[in-house]
């Protein structure tokens, strides 16, 4: 690849990511605090690229090899299929790829929920947490409302596991969180994102004392599908 062809480069990947910091796409891909790092990246793939450019245009430098014929521009096939195909965040595939989430033991009290009218906002790493661990029982006849996407699953009659990604750094690491909604009315497709009222419902038996099986289950009150995907898509554990 010649100087030319390295300028290129550099200068292609850093519009793409330029692109995909300004319209919030990264946010398919990584966490929302990454949007920083990505966006100093971009000025110094940009400054770098027009460097080159310049430099090699100076210096009349039109054919300086790194790799054999050609084979330098196999590195954009990864960035022309990012760009040809619409990226998506990770949905019902991944989740039933990847075993589901299990809330850490708790020791510390959890802080009241808010006294106000229901429903209540919440996130569903939070609504997992005090389920599990909540020795108050906060949640308890409750309205909550959750953001997720649906996940269907043919032994949950009339009903199906409504999930959201945890992401720590990448979609790579993400751990689905999962929450077993009952009596959501019409059939939703896999992947439609919703957001649902629900109230929690308490297990029968504790659910460390199951096996290691973590069902952590609710009735829903209230289900909207929601247009689109959210420009953030995934919860954080931070």
């Amino acid at each position: 690849m010649s100087r030319f062809g390295r300028a290129g480069m550099l200068i292609f990947i850093g519009v793409l990511i330029g692109r995909l910091v300004l319209d919030g796409g990264f946010g398919w891909f990584v966490q929302q605090h990454m949007r920083i790092p990505l966006a100093a990246a971009t000025v110094l793939l940009l400054v770098f690229g027009v460097y080159e450019l310049v430099s090699s245009s100076r210096d009349g430098d039109e054919g300086a090899r790194v790799a054999g014929p050609g084979v330098g521009w196999l590195l954009a096939l990864p960035l022309l299929v990012l760009v040809s195909v619409a990226p998506t965040a990770l949905g019902a595939v991944a989740a039933d790829r990847v075993d589901a989430f299990v809330p850490t033991e708790r020791t510390e009290r959890f802080a009241p929920l808010p006294d106000t009218s229901d429903p209540v906002e919440m996130r569903v790493i939070e609504f997992l947490d005090r389920a599990a661990w909540d020795e108050a029982r906060s949640l308890q006849d409750r309205v909550i409302r959750l953001e997720g996407l649906v996940v269907n699953d043919p032994e949950i009659a009339g009903g199906f596991k409504l999930t959201r990604f945890l992401v720590s750094c990448c979609a790579a690491d993400g751990i689905p969180l999962q929450v077993t909604l009952h009596g959501t009315g019409r059939p939703l497709d896999d992947d439609t994102w919703v957001v649902a009222d629900v109230i929690w419902r308490p297990p029968e038996v504790p659910y460390q004392e199951t096996e290691g099986i973590w069902v952590i289950e609710a009735d829903a009150v209230a289900i909207s599908p929601v247009v689109g995907i959210p420009k953030d898509p995934y919860e954080s554990p931070y």
